[in-house]
């Protein structure tokens, strides 16, 4: 379809998806230098040692801009919420619509999003029913059973939590 991965647009929401889960995760996270801006210059460029351009202007581009807020915004998620820790979490990695799911005394975390260029939808399991919040977009959602289906766009994440966070 019109979804192409290959658009900058595309490739940098991409990039947003993955670093979703790849933060999220417990433990120690390294990420390419600029990454945080969707720097599109191979290791191997000028020699896998060699000096690469400090591209500073692509910190005027608003699409590059918004990969860095939400960067910072995950990192930050990981950094003061003691759930991030947990060593109880559980993963579904296999299909194109990927979860991870963490349980924590503080806060529980259901994270979802469609790696698939096409639309999909998933019956996701969340902890308990009651209120859950998107810590990005800081909507809530009043789920009066465990179960519920979600329809995700191609690209499409959400970061579910039972305790209501500051939107970031």
């Amino acid at each position: 379809g019109s979804y192409d991965i290959k658009n900058l647009q595309t490739a940098l929401e991409r990039i947003e998806l993955a670093a979703t889960f790849f933060f999220t995760l417990p433990g120690p996270k390294m990420f390419w230098q600029f990454g945080e801006l969707g720097y599109d210059y191979s290791i191997t460029y000028n020699g896998r040692l060699g000096s690469k351009p400090i591209r500073w202007d692509y910190a005027n581009q608003v699409n590059r801009k918004r990969l860095h807020d939400v960067f910072a915004a995950l990192i930050r998620l990981k950094r003061e919420q003691p759930a991030f820790s947990s060593a109880s979490y559980t993963t579904s990695f296999g299909q194109a619509v990927k979860w991870l799911k963490i349980n924590h005394e503080s806060m529980n975390v259901l994270i979802v999003g469609n790696f698939d260029v096409r639309e999909q939808s998933k019956i996701l399991t969340f902890h308990h029913p009651g209120q859950w919040y998107d810590y990005i977009s800081g909507d809530s959602l009043s789920l009066e059973s465990v179960r519920s289906s979600v329809t995700l766009a191609p690209g499409q994440y959400f970061i579910f939590t039972d305790k209501r966070l500051q939107k970031p």
